[in-house]
Formats: structure tokens, sequence, C-alpha cells
């Protein structure tokens, strides 16, 4: 039989709050929320070869923003929670998360049986795939034609 888990410490809330901002503070692109502040121009005069890696290095800069954009956004929304008294709550259950788990993962939304439960759901249904990066329901039956 499961033990239920406590609420999390005054100290253990400070360690994670503390590892939110640190990890909001080690952004790279922190403070290019837009593509007008990443320089993506391709050098005039420029030869196919160079066009070509020019367009590869964008491609690869635009992917990380991207990235840490909605990462900043999940860190947003967690340090929100610690305003309402809500961080550390499974979004579905509304068991407390183990410290652990949000030591490793701060932005975490569901205890660890939730998001089991979740993958789970998600590896047995086609239709019903998301994006891990992006949060997003991948539609994968207009790929069948």
């Amino acid at each position: 039989m499961a033990e239920k888990i406590r609420a999390l410490t005054k100290k253990q809330l400070e360690t994670l709050k503390n590892k939110l901002m640190e990890e909001k503070n080690s952004l790279v692109f922190n403070d290019q929320a837009s593509t007008t502040n990443l320089e993506l121009a391709i050098p005039e005069g420029s030869d196919e070869v160079e066009q070509s890696i020019t367009d590869y290095t964008n491609s690869h800069l635009l992917r990380f923003r991207n990235r840490e954009v909605f990462y900043a956004k999940k860190i947003e929304k967690a340090l929100k929670k610690f305003d309402k008294d809500e961080f550390g709550l499974c979004s579905d259950c509304g068991d407390w998360i183990r410290f652990e788990r949000l030591l490793a993962r701060p932005t975490a939304e569901l205890c660890i049986q939730c998001k089991e439960e979740s993958e789970r759901d998600e590896s047995s249904s086609f239709t019903g795939r998301q994006s891990k990066s992006l949060g997003k329901v991948v539609d994968l039956t207009g790929m069948m034609a």
C-alpha cells in the first residue's frame, strides 16, 4: 500500500524556486522572444555552399530558440504556482508531487503515476500523440492517404 505523500517543506519549496530562477536566468535566448531579434541574414555574395551552411545554422538556431521559449513559458507557469500556493500539486489527481521528481524536473505538472499513465495512453493512441517539445497534438492520420 502506497503511503500518502506530504506537502513540500518551506526549505524544499525555496530550493525548487531557486532552481527555477537559476534555470530561467541560464537560458541562452532569454531576451530574444521574437525572430526579429535573432540574426538570420544570409551574407551577400555567398555561394550555394555558404548559403546551405547558413540555412542549416539558422534552422538550428530557430529550433533551439523555440524550445527555450517554450521552456521559459513552463518556468513562468511554475513560478506563478508559487504565488497561488499550488506549486507541487499534480494537475491531474491533485496529490503532491515528490520532491525528488521536482528537483529533477522543476516544471513537472504531473506526479509520476499520472505521468506514466499519460505516457501509456499516448503510446497506445495513434491519433492522440503529442509533440514532446511543443505540447501540441500531432495529427498523424493525414499521413495515411
